[in-house]
């Protein structure tokens, strides 16, 4: 049974009652850097939605209220230090006039202060604003509801050394003494979680897309790096405006880089906040970009900004559009190779929280805190789910429905059924019960078993595809509209099908016995498949599907099942193929082999591998031939002599350590003091050294967690320290347990979110009262939440036994022995004269055979329809997608 996701205590959502409706928020405020204060006032108009005499409810968490006015008269009011409560006095529906509230405070959230300190000297004088979801109410009073728009202002006094940059233009920007004081206004209803406020030392460089102006602001000195990072915006603005059927809705666009901000990105209307940390160097940029962040926030000036999600729970509208725009981007930007492994990448991080932390519907309002439902779910299941939309309509008519839904709903508040309604009427398709299945009412996803038969006397190819999942709770039976793709003498033909049972066979008559034989080619569909067929046919298929993620999973299939025949298809892919995406499966395949020839094949591709990503495969690869001394000398020369990749050194670091090779500590300590982006060659190296069971790593550890180091070391550091404690009990897992404890106090969240990583993973009891804490003292809902998940966990005895990692070890050699025993049986079978498939899938399953026979609908459609296809165009969190997500 799934975890349920919704914890003990939490109910369902609503949005709130609305007394008044707000038309305009003008924030008069000056920022006080050294105190860390804020002060100043709130305007809002309001038109009253009723007459009468009402009290209008404001949030305002942990603000100080000097005044509440209304043309210049105090009116009663009470405030409990979350809530704001006003006596409008006599007001009448329709009419307009506005609230003046004074007010100071020293937020905790909200807004945020940034200034070195004695462990971070260089770090920059900054202050910026994050109000998604509902942080908005500690920096101004407001109605932070996301259904709730209007037009915004912002007049801002600060240190006459800094620029300030806001929502819309610049109206005013004077220097007055030691202050400068920036009037920006923005004249587009919008929600007042995207009201934006950055300060600070910044540079600004210009550039400019149809009229739009597109600006970007960065720390000085970074100007080179800010171009490298964010100079495709432009590209991205002319491909959204062409694929949405509407241009770019505002007058700029701005992206303002931060330090240390507490997401990957935020799509304030028409100046996105990013963390700087993206900001890369020239030698990352050979197998690094933030593409995916940057199309991400962009994206959400039209999905999530014009149209807003009417409440949280239907946050899906904001994030799954604007992760599914990533992949529209890297599908015209880099081709669909890259796009689909994208793609791929997404459905592993939904499937791993659907399998590890819970199950829920898409759509849902039963959570405790907004921040609950921005999860992998919300995310990449929902970009998957529109990719499957895509797929089901068309390119024309998912994209024609698109630009109906964006005007029909422009400036307005949707939920899932205003979609699903624009679908509708842009394309004639009802789609309820894909939305149901998906979205509202369906969690989890398919899971199949797949069995594919040629029957040489009747010439018939036969698909049985059937439904594994246990239907129970939210988790339906599926119905599943699916492409069939044969290879026929050279010719692909391509049917469609539907299962809609349980069970289905589906028969298509052939010519001849198929080379290829695909179940959802290019892999739409989001489902967990296992496919019985012939090995020839995977061979085949790795040779030459035309699409590169079905070679991949071509490429998986034979890594698993090995042979001679299979490990010489994925050396010949490992060398030849045209795409990068499919080389690096190859190498992932090999490495799951474990054999001599694996071996020998990816030591010689090292050096004749010329894409980064790819190279970065096969030394990944490598770390899977354990105590191999020849795999060990080559991993140690690639850690010795570098790569000129930041990203294939960092690997082979990891590698040398999962190989257990005898220099690894001593070329691991080495590796962790070079500096590199993102920190990423100390973050392997010292992954590489829990790898290696390098308990004498451990002070080396402890030292890399403390404040003062690079946070993303820190935080490998702390998996480091975490992996080698546990499974135990001892006075190792004590002392590495109270140093991570340590950290859940740490001013950096994403080490204190990496410290309870680490406790999940050490599993000792002993953590319960430090997890209480947490729930009991933060304010970020992300880790009481995941404090909360983890002392269940461990209550419910699902934390490691004792000889966990001694298993772990054990299995690791026993696999490996069972690769090498394999090849010398396939080699002896070869001697000795076999003529048959080395390493074949074996007898068709039962459950094929059972379903040969099935007459019926299914079985005519199967067989009655077929198309050619040609092949297809070379082509962003803890939650951090995507967004509010960080993405590599």
């Amino acid at each position: 049974m799934k975890r349920e996701f919704a914890l003990p205590g939490a109910r369902a959502r609503y949005s709130p009652d609305r007394v008044c409706a707000v038309r305009h928020i003008k924030l008069d405020v000056a920022l006080d850097v050294e105190a860390r204060r804020i002060a100043g006032t709130c305007t809002l108009s309001l038109s009253p939605l009723v007459s009468g005499s009402p009290w209008l409810r404001l949030d305002a968490v942990e603000l100080e209220i000097a005044s509440v006015t209304r043309d210049g008269r105090a009116l009663e009011h009470l405030h409990d230090g979350k809530i704001l409560r006003v006596s409008l006095g006599k007001v009448s529906e329709g009419e307009v006039f506005d609230l003046e509230i004074a007010y100071a405070g020293r937020p905790r959230r909200g807004i945020y202060f940034v200034g070195p300190d004695d462990d971070y000297p260089d770090k920059p004088v900054q202050v910026w604003t994050q109000g998604q979801d509902e942080d908005s109410r500690f920096w101004f009073p407001c109605f932070d509801s996301p259904n709730e728009k209007s037009t915004s202002e912002v007049v801002v006094a600060v240190p006459a050394r800094f620029t300030a940059v806001s929502n819309g233009a610049l109206v005013s920007d004077q220097v007055r003494g030691d202050q400068r004081v920036l009037h920006w206004r923005f004249d587009v209803p919008h929600s007042c979680y995207l009201v934006t406020l950055v300060a600070g030392e910044l540079t600004e460089l210009r550039d400019e897309w149809s009229g739009v102006d597109v600006t970007y602001y960065v720390q000085p000195g970074r100007e080179e790096d800010a171009r490298r990072t964010l100079g495709r915006t432009p590209a991205m603005l002319e491909l959204f405006s062409r694929l949405f059927g509407m241009k770019y809705p505002y007058a700029k666009y701005a992206q303002v880089c931060v330090a240390d901000f507490i997401f990957g990105g935020m799509e304030n209307t028409s100046a996105t906040t990013l963390t700087d940390t993206v900001l890369y160097d020239g030698r990352a940029a050979l197998d690094f970009d933030a593409d995916a962040l940057v199309a991400h926030e962009l994206a959400h000036q039209w999905f999530g900004d014009l149209l807003t999600c009417r409440s949280w729970g239907e946050g899906w509208l904001n994030e799954g559009f604007a992760t599914y725009s990533e992949y529209l981007w890297r599908e015209a930007h880099e081709g669909r190779d890259a796009a689909d492994h994208e793609l791929d990448e997404w459905g592993d991080q939904y499937f791993a929280e659907d399998a590890g932390r819970y199950r829920r519907t898409i759509a849902t309002n039963v959570y405790e805190e907004p921040i609950d439902i921005f999860d992998h779910h919300l995310y990449e299941k929902g970009g998957r789910v529109l990719h499957m939309l895509r797929r089901a309509l068309g390119d024309e008519a998912f994209f024609r429905a698109i630009k109906h839904y964006l005007g029909k709903h422009r400036g307005g508040s949707v939920e899932t059924r205003d979609l699903a309604r624009a679908v509708e009427e842009a394309t004639g398709r009802q789609l309820d019960w894909f939305f149901d299945q998906w979205v509202i009412k369906g969690a989890g996803h398919p899971e199949l078993e797949v069995v594919v038969e040629w029957d040489a006397a009747r010439k018939l190819a036969s698909f049985t595809v059937k439904q594994t999942q246990r239907v129970e709770g939210q988790t339906p039976l599926f119905r599943l509209p699916l492409v069939l793709s044969l290879v026929v003498s050279g010719e692909r033909r391509d049917v469609e099908v539907e299962v809609i049972e349980q069970q289905h066979a589906f028969h298509v008559a052939c010519a001849a016995e198929p080379s290829q034989a695909i179940v959802d080619p290019g892999k739409a569909l989001l489902a967990k498949v296992k496919t019985e067929k012939p090995t020839p046919m995977w061979i085949a298929e790795l040779a030459g599907a035309a699409i590169a993620i079905d070679r991949v999973h071509a490429a998986r299939e034979l890594g698993s099942r090995g042979g001679d025949k299979p490990t010489a298809a994925l050396i010949d892919a490992l060398g030849r193929d045209p795409s990068w995406v499919v080389r690096s499966a190859a190498a992932d395949a090999l490495g799951a082999l474990r054999t001599e020839a694996a071996r020998d094949a990816l030591i010689g591709a090292i050096a004749t591998t010329e894409h980064p990503r790819a190279r970065r495969a096969v030394v990944r690869a490598l770390g899977q031939f354990r105590r191999d001394d020849m795999v060990g000398a080559t991993l140690a020369r690639v850690v010795e002599n570098g790569d000129p990749s930041y990203f294939v050194e960092a690997e082979a670091c990891l590698a040398l350590g999962r190989a257990r090779s005898p220099r690894a500590g001593e070329l691991l300590r080495q590796a962790a003091g070079r500096e590199s982006f993102l920190d990423v060659i100390r973050q392997h190296a010292y992954r590489g050294l829990a790898e290696a069971r390098e308990e004498s790593a451990i002070p080396l550890l402890v030292e890399g967690a403390q404040y003062g180091r690079v946070s993303h070391g820190r935080r490998a550091a702390l998996a480091a320290l975490a992996e080698l404690a546990r499974g135990r009990r001892d006075r190792v897992e004590r002392e590495a347990r109270e140093q991570i404890e340590e950290l859940l106090r740490d001013r950096d969240f994403r080490v204190q979110s990496s410290a309870l990583e680490a406790l999940s993973v050490i599993g000792d009891p002993a953590s319960l009262g430090a997890l209480d804490g947490v729930v009991t003292r933060e304010l970020d809902g992300r880790l009481r939440r995941r404090a909360r998940e983890i002392s269940r966990d461990i209550g419910d005895a699902r934390a490691p036994a004792a000889e966990v990692g001694a298993l772990r070890d054990e299995i690791d050699r026993l696999r490996g022995d069972a690769a090498r025993l394999r090849e010398r049986v396939d080699r002896m079978e070869a001697t000795a004269g076999g003529d048959g498939p080395v390493g074949g899938a074996g007898k068709p399953g039962a459950a094929a055979r059972g379903a040969a026979g099935k007459s019926g609908a299914a079985g005519k459609r199967g067989a009655a329809t077929a198309r050619d296809v040609a092949r297809p165009p070379a082509r962003k969190k803890p939650p951090a997608r995507g967004s509010k997500r960080s993405r590599r």
